[in-house]
Formats: C-alpha cells, structure tokens, sequence
C-alpha cells in the first residue's frame, strides 16, 4: 500500500512539552513585550493620529500571587483580523519577520511555560469587533483539541488594546523574591525603547527607568595631569554579512557585578548581556578580575545574526567571537588606545574618599574589636616573640620550602648596590608571614632573600584576597618592610631584625 501525503499538523500533545523548555522568566515575560512593541512599531503612525498626537505606549505587567494569576496589558493597536488566526497556531511565522515577533511562537510557549490557563482578549485599531480567546492546557490535552472557539463583541474603531491572562500558574511563574531582578532584566533587555521615551513598561504598576552608567572622562594613564578624554568609542563596521554598529566605554567607577561588560541587542532589544547576565569575551575585557573586565562596558547593535528560540543568545557564536576579535582591534587603535586605558588608568582617590574609608574602617573596629581580646593576643605574641624554638622552626622550615616562583630586583641606595630577591613559598606550617634572610656577594654591597608564604593565616582570614591585584598592595608592603630592616643599620639602628620578629607574631595573632 503506497503514502502519497503525511500530515505536518503539530500533535497536541506537543504543547505539554513546552512547559520544560529551558527559559527564564524574563525572557519569557519579554515575549509579551516584544509582541506588544512590533504592533506600536508597525502602527506607530495611526496611533498618533487617532490620539491627536497624545499617544503613550504602555505595557503593564501585573502578578498576582494571592489570587495566582499574571496580566499583561498593552495599548498598542492589537491584533487584526489578518493575523488572529496566526497568533494561536503553532510555528506559524508572520510575513513579516523581520522584527521582534519572528517565530510565531513567543505567545504560546510563554503562555504555557507560565500557566496552565491562558486567555487573550485583544481589539484592534479601525476594526469593529473585539475579539477573545481562552486556552486550557489540560483540556486542549485530554480533549486532543485542535480548535478554539473565539468570542466576539462590537467595539468602537478608535478602542484598541491587548489583554493577556495567565492563571493557574505553573512552577516557572515569577516568585516574589525574583521581582528585582525581573525588574532590572526587562529594563535592560527594553532600555533603548524607555531611553527615546516611545515605551513606558510597568511591573505591579511600578514604572521601569534604566540608568546609563557613568563614562571616564580622565586623562590618558601616561600623562595624569594632560587634557581629559571622554572615554567612549562608537564602533561601526562591517564584515560579509554582519553589520555592528554601537559603543564600547570605560565605566567611571569600576564594577564586577551588574554594570561592566557588554550587552548585544538585535533589533532594538537586548539579546544577550541584560542585567547582570553581561557578556564578558576575553578578547575585550580581558581576565575575570582585571582592571580591564572591571571597567569596560558597551553596547553593540548586531545585524545579520540568528537567535534562540527565547531571544536569550545568538546563534553563530564562532563567527560572534570573530567579530569581538575584530573589535578588539578597533579599541586598541594608537590614536585612542581605550584598550590599554581601561587595564592601566588609576582613578585618583578624593579626599571625601578617603574621608568614608576611614569613618567605615572606625565603624567596623568599634564592632569587632574588644580591649580585653587585644591584650589576651598581644600577651600571646609575646610569648611567641620570646620563644626561641619556634624562631629557630620558622628559620629551618624557610630553608627547606620548596619556592613556587621568585623575581629578583637590582636597585641602588645611597651609592650602595643591593639584590633583593623575593620567592613565593605555600607552607601551612611555618607561622611566618615572611622571612629575611641576608647573604654574602662579592658583586653587590648587599644581597637579601626574602620569602613570603602565602599559606598564611593573615591571608585565609580575609576572603577578599584572592587574586595577584588583591596580594600587589601586601607585597608592596612586605618589601618595604624589607628594605627598612636593610637600611636601618646604616642609620644607627641596633636589632633592625626585631622589628620582623615582632611583625610576624603580632600579624599572625591580631
């Protein structure tokens, strides 16, 4: 028996599925807004016009956990006679897909990714009838439904409005506690819509506002005292078939969390890098710590580009990395080297800067600190300084360490030539945070190693300190504190030593 046909209708049961797709909520809520935004895109003209010019688009998202139920209300122009059928069938894509409602798919795989329940109630601009519609998740299931009956009511031409209801809520609903950060990931995603004023987006009727970080203006890093350049880079180029257009800046004030970083927009919208979800490629911000990933910032509009199913990544991401490559480039140009100023500016600190650091450190010292326990560990320390065994230990276990890496310096003081080396040793059992020792060479008037373990206590106490900038500062120090025992006998000082002797205890134990 031969099949001439076969049937490509989705199977209802298909729908269940949808409900495990791996999304997030504000993609999934972006759904709704995206649809609402291509209607005022496309009607922009005609909604003006019958508002006599007093138009305001809004999209207003309510949750109602107590009642559970989620309504999204839009008062773009609606959806038409001409596309009411395609809304509510599956893959069916626009005829025109060229913005933010691409696939055909948004509304429904958001609707029951949310809910079980979902009905939609829309009227269209200069159309006459209002129309709604509810879709049961478990009926259309159970049932093996294929249809959906729409209701029908007379309306004026000039109403207008889309009203989505969700209830029966699913488990990937919104929960209570993820608000802010729904909150901050829809501005983001929607800032250049809020930036040029056409969209007003509101959450439990709070109204979305997206703030732009501030830019350096400072001098170049080689010259602090020379004319201050505002530190921002448009970025336009193509290459084959993708166009970038955009910026790429340095944050005034460094961030690791929610500002630095890239965000990639696609028509208008974020598609990657909302909130604090900003894409960081390597190639541009450089390693996870650094000045440079602290500082950088950007948006870049991509053109050219497919993307998930959610709008949450692009596709090509071979070809993104290229393009990032290409960017690089574009930012390390000599005459405007933003590359470079973002890894090795210094921002000067103020004296209100110094002013807070000191009343905070006060604040905090007035909390942690007892009389009583710094005396109990002072007391401490000095019976330590005083026992002989354990600075011959100390003097011992230094020798035999094994040293991870080392660094020498060659500096001139006062006519006398000196060989400072410094070695890295992690040894748990040494009490010392570091050791001087001084030997003998014909070449130099002085050479020293010194060794500084970073299996310290001093270092586990604090869990900030993690990365080569955060131990820079301690090592400065540490070296300092070296060349002043060097030094000191030069100036009369007997027992220079003693000072490293009463550091190492004091340190380990206060």
């Amino acid at each position: 028996m031969s099949v001439n046909t076969v049937s490509i209708k989705i199977q209802t049961g298909v729908y269940g599925q949808f409900r495990n797709l791996n999304n997030k909520v504000w993609f999934a809520l972006g759904e709704y807004v995206d649809n609402a935004v291509q209607s005022f895109e496309n009607n922009k003209e005609a909604l003006t016009k019958v508002h006599s010019g007093k138009y305001q688009f809004e999209v207003r998202i309510n949750i109602d956990w107590e009642n559970d139920f989620i309504k999204i209300f839009d008062n773009a122009a609606g959806i038409d006679t001409s596309n009411f059928q395609r809304a509510f069938e599956p893959a069916n894509i626009p005829i025109d897909n060229t913005g933010l409602h691409e696939f055909g798919m948004g509304m429904k795989t958001a609707s029951i990714w949310l809910a079980n329940v979902w009905s939609v109630k829309t009227a269209a601009l200069n159309e006459t009838e209002e129309r709604s519609v509810q879709f049961d998740l478990e009926k259309v299931l159970k049932e093996d439904r294929e249809v959906l009956k729409v209701k029908n009511t007379n309306k004026a031409k000039s109403v207008h409005f889309t009203e989505i209801t969700l209830s029966r809520l699913s488990k990937n609903a919104p929960t209570a506690y993820q608000m802010d950060k729904i909150k901050k990931h829809l501005a983001s995603i929607y800032r250049k819509f809020i930036r040029k004023g056409d969209l007003k987006l509101y959450i439990n009727d709070v109204e979305l506002t997206y703030e732009d970080p501030e830019i350096l203006n400072a001098p170049y890093y080689t010259n602090t005292k020379g004319t201050p350049v505002y530190w921002k880079k448009e970025i336009n180029f193509s290459s084959d078939k993708y166009k970038v257009t955009g910026f790429i800046g340095i944050l005034n004030t460094m961030s690791t969390s929610e500002v630095n970083g890239l965000s990639l927009f696609r028509r208008g919208r974020v598609i990657e890098g909302s909130h604090d979800e900003k894409y960081r490629p390597k190639v541009i911000c450089g390693q996870i710590g650094s000045p440079r990933y602290k500082r950088i910032f950007g948006e870049l509009e991509l053109e050219g580009f497919a993307v998930s199913f959610n709008k949450g990544s692009f596709q090509e991401q071979e070809d993104l990395e290229f393009l990032m490559e290409a960017i690089q480039v574009e930012i390390s140009a000599k005459d405007f080297d933003l590359y470079t100023q973002a890894e090795k500016y210094i921002k000067p600190k103020t004296q209100d800067d110094n002013v807070k650091v000191a009343k905070s450190i006060v604040s905090n010292m007035k909390k942690t600190t007892k009389v009583e326990n710094l005396k109990e560990k002072v007391e401490t320390s000095l019976k330590e300084i005083n026992n002989t065994s354990i600075v011959t230990k100390n003097e011992r276990l230094y020798k035999k360490a094994k040293t991870i890496d080392a660094h020498e310096d060659f500096i001139e003081i006062k006519g006398e030539k000196y060989k400072l080396k410094l070695e890295f040793i992690t040894e748990s059992s040494i009490t010392d945070l570091y050791s001087l020792q001084e030997e003998k060479d014909e070449l130099f008037d002085k050479k020293a190693t010194f060794k500084i373990n970073l299996a310290h206590p001093f270092f586990t106490r604090y869990e900030k300190i993690k990365s080569e900038e955060d131990y820079q500062p301690i090592v400065s120090i540490i070296r300092a504190l070296v060349l002043a025992e060097l030094i000191a006998p030069s100036q009369g000082t007997k027992g220079a030593g003693n000072l490293r002797l009463n550091f190492n205890n004091f340190i380990r134990n206060i």
